[in-house]
């Protein structure tokens, strides 16, 4: 039982050893860098194993903050952003009709690999990389009740859903002369979000956003 305990814990530790590790990597070359915000509007739901009576849609959330680029080659760069998120999906209990809308918002770190193309002071570009994040909270809603998906369990100690994630995104972009930016963005996360209490039961996050940012420096 306590290695169970433990095994969580482990496994949040190795997440960010290998983010940090990662970022280290992609900026230790010489390079130009520059920074900017950045905001979008974002659809976000729920992959869902077969096992479970539930049914995800997509709703509307948003998220909002700011990105590091480093360019060390002429047409590749790295991009990390860090990112407040919200998000929502509306959720639906195919056996009883039941349903409640899934909240969350929380951090997420991205890192992204870029590829890009300079014609005429403006710039296309495409990239991927992993990404990382933590819930600050998250609760599904119901007509006659609130649950918190961070509480404790009442049969045990773990929470419903995992705080942490790790997954990967895809991220194509276009930057202007003034260096507005427009960008789509597609993300998955690769961890179960249930923690390891529920046999047999699969649930993976998943997200697609238009956005605009403005970088400061050229």
């Amino acid at each position: 039982m306590r290695m169970i305990k433990k095994y969580p814990i482990k496994m949040e530790k190795r997440l960010i050893v290998t983010f940090a590790l990662f970022c280290m990597i992609a900026f230790s070359a010489k390079g130009q860098s520059s920074a900017g915000v950045k905001a979008d509007v974002n659809l976000s739901g729920l992959l869902i194993s077969q096992s479970v009576n539930l049914k995800s849609s997509m709703k509307v959330g948003s998220s909002a903050g700011f990105f590091y680029k480093y360019a060390f080659l002429e047409n590749r760069a790295v991009e990390a952003d860090m990112m407040l998120h919200f998000r929502t999906s509306k959720m639906k209990n195919k056996t009883t009709g039941e349903t409640g809308v899934y909240h969350y918002f929380g951090i997420e770190l991205p890192l992204y690999v870029l590829i890009q193309a300079d014609f005429d002071d403006r710039t296309l570009y495409i990239g991927m990389g992993p990404l990382v994040s933590f819930g600050l909270f998250s609760h599904n809603e119901t007509e006659t009740r609130r649950i918190n998906l961070y509480k404790k369990d009442p049969t045990g100690d773990r929470p419903t859903i995992r705080r942490w994630n790790f997954g990967a995104g895809i991220i194509i972009g276009y930057e202007t002369k003034c260096n507005l930016q427009f960008n789509f963005n597609y993300q998955l996360g690769f961890r179960n979000m249930f923690d390891e209490s529920f046999q047999n039961v699969e649930l993976f996050s998943q997200l697609i956003s238009l956005g605009v940012g403005y970088r400061f420096k050229k």
